[in-house]
């Protein structure tokens, strides 16, 4: 297998080692940065069941994001399950703005693209206890 590609922050400093950002480390970010949006109900797997989005389970949560570095550009895309019954797009663009600036605040690394693909609407939990 391929070492995964790593990318190196940028600091105006003289350098004392070697920093490596590894993709597994983005995408913790950006799990973390999308589940703090309201209205999204979960991360979902890139491709759908059935016609269906397929929710990932906590611990399967990094697969709902995938990292793509290309001459030293930061492509993240994000697969999604919104809340039926709000507005997609106010939702979409608080996933984008979330995710590039918590992992430009965090690594120091401009974030070229922030894709968000919205698998499914899932109504939410229920409010009403009995």
């Amino acid at each position: 297998m391929p070492k995964a590609s790593a990318l190196q922050p940028q600091d105006g400093s003289r350098p004392l080692g070697k920093i490596e950002v590894l993709p597994n480390a983005i995408h913790s970010i950006a799990v973390q940065a999308t589940y703090g949006c309201y209205g999204v109900l979960g991360l979902a797997a890139a491709h759908l069941r059935n016609g269906q989005a397929v929710l990932l389970a906590p611990e399967q949560s990094n697969q709902g994001v995938k990292v793509t570095i290309t001459n030293d550009q930061l492509i993240i895309d994000v697969y999604v399950a919104l809340e039926y019954g709000l507005r997609i797009s106010e939702i979409a663009h608080n996933i984008m703005s979330s995710v590039k600036f918590s992992t430009e605040k965090m690594l120091g690394i401009p974030v070229s693209q922030v894709n968000v693909n919205v698998q499914g609407l899932i109504h939410g939990p229920s409010t009403e206890k009995k």
